[in-house]
């Protein structure tokens, strides 16, 4: 009688589009990563759509019944670009705990704009889209926190994901340039379209300077306790 024990089949490998889902850095929960990205790829439809739509010619005639309908599909999209850049970045940090999607968010109806345009230009948009960003990759340091300890009290816990501390400083820093540039390039008129939106600047800075100083106080009670022991 044999003793074999039938193999059970391999677990197949994920793609690198799973993979990518997973990351903790794009999203904690794969369902609410794949909902945002079709949201995101709505978005860029209704772009495509409403822009060479619009350019439908026929005989070198431009569809007049067909151009007031684009039109239309063109305002569903910008009006879906101001909550994309100043509210959806910031609630999907908070729901799903993404830094590196929660940053890139509300750039992407900029780049989507600058591309269509055919140019670049570092100006209001774009810095708002960089503080929101900033702000919002700072929630997600937060929000990932939470998930991991089950309690609001982060400052209970001692443990630090240097990882994802150094990603979403590097990110801050990266938009603090940025918005650096803009500020001291911009009209004053700008400036004061940009002000209300300066305080998210001490969110972002808030949540990484109490973050830095919790890693640093417990490398420094780490180094006491092993001294101690020798």
């Amino acid at each position: 009688m044999s003793t074999d024990v039938p193999s059970l089949p391999e677990r197949a490998t994920p793609g690198p589009v799973l993979e990518l889902l997973d990351h903790p850095w794009i999203g904690l929960e794969r369902r609410r990563t794949v909902a945002v990205g079709v949201y995101l790829c709505g978005l860029l439809a209704l772009f495509l759509i409403g822009y060479f739509g619009g350019h439908v010619r026929i005989d070198d005639v431009v569809l007049d019944s067909l151009t007031v309908g684009f039109d239309s599909v063109r305002m569903i999209a910008i009006a879906l670009v101001a909550p994309t850049i100043l509210l959806i970045p910031l609630c999907y940090a908070a729901w799903n705990g993404g830094p590196a999607l929660s940053f890139t968010l509300p750039l992407v109806p900029v780049t989507i704009g600058d591309l269509l345009a055919g140019g670049y230009v570092l100006d209001l948009d774009i810095a708002l889209a960089l503080t929101v960003g900033a702000s919002a990759a700072a929630v997600a340091l937060v929000s990932a926190d939470v998930r991991r300890l089950g309690s609001v009290r982060v400052w209970r816990s001692s443990e630090t994901d240097v990882d994802r501390l150094l990603f979403v400083t590097a990110l801050v820093v990266v938009a603090a340039v940025g918005v650096g540039r803009f500020v001291a390039a911009a009209p004053a008129y700008v400036l004061e379209w940009y002000a209300p939106f300066g305080g998210l600047w001490i969110v972002a800075t808030a949540i990484l300077g109490f973050y830095w100083v919790r890693w640093a106080w417990s490398l420094s009670a780490d180094r006491a306790r092993s001294s101690e022991s020798v």
